[in-house]
């Protein structure tokens, strides 16, 4: 037997095929897959050989049953993967002749239905006037894709075995490892959970032969029926827009190729990804983009009722890209898309409150590490741009932020370094750190005679922790405890004294030190933005701490946070000096 040239993309979505072709030059550059397959009869009684046009087919007749449609029945027997749609459709309909509608049958009709087709001798070109070439399994990554969400129960080495049938040997040299490739947060492929959404490479033991140049359809029409839709001539200028977004988003945009949609009431819809973009969502739902606004209302009943995961969004010539955005946005059932105007808080050491244009919480299926919710904003002016590196630091949290157009945003990340400076691990080094930064001169450990009697017989001597002068008079930072009559005494003496004995929060050990020499201060928290917009579509940042000015007039902002590396950076590109507390 000769062997036949099939192409063929399979869906995860109930037998829908998406029969992908590249438009112009590049045409000719896809290959056709083939498959080796001889036709032999069998022992079983209802299968039968019969003779369609050039080619041998090999067949099996049914029974229809109660409850079951042509689309079903093939699904069923797997021939919706693997195929060429048009040749099995062909030669469905010439097998069964008598039939005025294959979509249109009844329980007790009988049905041949085409298993295997393969050329007659003297029909396609011989195998052996065809190159062979056998691919390897790892070869699969540039095939066909399946979306697959997995349900309970499910292991990886049990869908790929019961969908594909996969030799053992292949199934854990190759095929698994190649899997793990195609789906980064995959670790092991042992562990796998309900609701995630992974690719499965289409596997068969496939020989590639000649390449065959597919024809370009120039009509979306619906097989069947009796209207068709002209493709549209001017392609919608917000499109490349919105597929850079949903890009970004972590959805798939599909824009080459053909889809093939068939209806359960009849016929099929062919629509050329071109003028029909489609979005294929990781919560399994895909969105027909109508770019154009040409898709008649009684198209969309038709997809409707046969697929309840499609939608159609309708977009007009002159849409612009935010009516257009929120248009597919509401019909993406994402778990929440939060109002304009509510905020996404995060809690923690650093409090954030996030506002956006839109904020969408996502499918919690994915790793851990993957986007839990996507906040997009339009902007028109770099200046608008949220800060890159807080973005960064909300991506760790689970968040993305997208700005579009996409500006330069804070691109210094990469080579600045925060300044952190030290407050020391005592009350005496934090003292140190900020009679520094505040440019005063002073003295530690300084023995003070305050006293001493006219025979000279008895002498009042204090050491001094920290002696400095306060508005002109003597000072003393005390960090021992000197007793309520040596208080008084030094007072009676014109001594300014700030006892510190026994305090043990820096915070409050900030805020007391600063007060007495005289240095103006805000003890929070701290509200910071990483945008210069308004507050309906910011992110703002709440910081503990102390912030005063150091001689420079430079602010400074004593912590008692471990600031994260981003957060260190953001506010030092504002120019703060970040002093961190920390006692031991």
């Amino acid at each position: 037997m000769r062997p036949t040239i099939f192409k063929f993309i399979h869906s995860a979505f109930f037998g829908l095929l998406l029969v992908f072709s590249c438009p112009g030059a590049s045409l000719a550059q896809e290959e056709e897959k083939t498959y080796d397959i001889s036709l032999e009869k069998t022992a079983e009684i209802e299968k039968d050989i019969h003779k369609v046009d050039d080619k041998k087919v090999l067949t099996e007749t049914l029974t229809i049953q109660k409850g079951e449609w042509v689309w079903k029945i093939l699904r069923e027997k797997g021939l919706l993967k693997d195929r060429n749609l048009a040749e099995l459709l062909s030669a469905l309909k010439k097998l069964n002749k008598s039939f005025q509608n294959l979509d249109l049958v009844h329980p007790g009709q009988k049905i041949i239905i085409p298993l295997k087709i393969a050329p007659i001798a003297g029909g396609l070109a011989p195998a052996s006037s065809l190159p062979e070439k056998v691919i390897p399994i790892t070869a699969l990554k540039d095939l066909n894709l399946e979306n697959y969400s997995v349900k309970p129960g499910d292991s990886l080495s049990m869908l790929a075995k019961g969908r594909y049938d996969i030799p053992p040997k292949d199934m854990y040299k190759e095929y698994l490892e190649l899997v793990k490739k195609l789906n980064p947060s995959i670790k092991d492929p042992n562990l796998i959970y309900p609701g995630q959404i992974i690719k499965l490479p289409i596997y068969s033991p496939e020989i590639v032969r000649k390449p065959i140049v597919p024809k370009v359809s120039e009509k979306l029409e619906v097989k069947g029926q009796d209207k068709a839709v002209s493709k549209s001539q001017k392609p919608s200028p917000v499109g490349h827009d919105l597929a850079m977004i949903f890009t970004e988003i972590g959805e798939e945009w599909v824009r080459t190729g053909r889809h093939f949609i068939p209806l359960k009431s009849g016929g099929q819809i062919d629509l050329e990804a071109k003028s029909f973009p489609i979005i294929n969502l990781r919560n399994g739902l895909r969105v027909i983009l109508d770019l154009n606004n040409k898709v008649p209302e009684r198209m969309e009943k038709l997809i409707g009722s046969s697929w309840g995961n499609y939608r159609v969004a309708h977009i007009a010539e002159d849409e612009d890209l935010r009516s257009a955005l929120d248009k597919i946005i509401r019909i993406c059932d994402y778990p929440k898309v939060f109002k304009r105007g509510e905020t996404l808080g995060l809690k923690g050491d650093i409090s954030l409150q996030i506002a956006g244009d839109w904020i969408i919480r996502l499918s919690q299926a994915g790793s851990d590490s993957a986007a839990k919710f996507v906040v997009i904003n339009l902007t028109d002016k770099p200046a608008f741009q949220n800060s890159g590196i807080i973005k960064g630091y909300l991506k760790g949290l689970g968040v993305k932020v997208i700005d579009y157009p996409p500006g330069q945003g804070d691109t210094t990340e990469a080579t600045d370094e925060a300044e952190i400076l030290s407050g020391g691990g005592n009350p005496s080094a934090l003292i140190k750190s900020l009679l520094d930064l505040s440019g005063r001169t002073f003295s530690t450990g300084v023995k003070i005679p305050v006293y001493q009697s006219q025979k000279a017989d008895f002498k009042l001597i204090v050491t001094a922790d920290f002696f400095l002068k306060v508005k002109g008079n003597d000072a003393i930072i005390a960090l021992t405890d000197l007793g309520p009559e040596v208080s008084s005494f030094l007072g009676e003496h014109k001594f300014s004294v700030l006892s510190l004995a026994g305090e043990k929060d820096p915070l409050t050990i900030i805020s007391k030190t600063l007060e007495f020499i005289g240095v103006s201060f805000d003890t929070g928290p701290h509200d910071f933005t990483a945008a210069k917009r308004d507050d309906s579509k910011t992110i703002r940042l709440s910081l503990p701490g102390t912030v005063f000015s150091d001689k420079d007039g430079n602010p400074v902002l004593a912590t008692p946070l471990s600031l994260p590396r981003e957060i260190a950076l953001f506010l030092s590109q504002r120019g703060y000096r970040i002093l961190v507390l920390s006692f031991s």
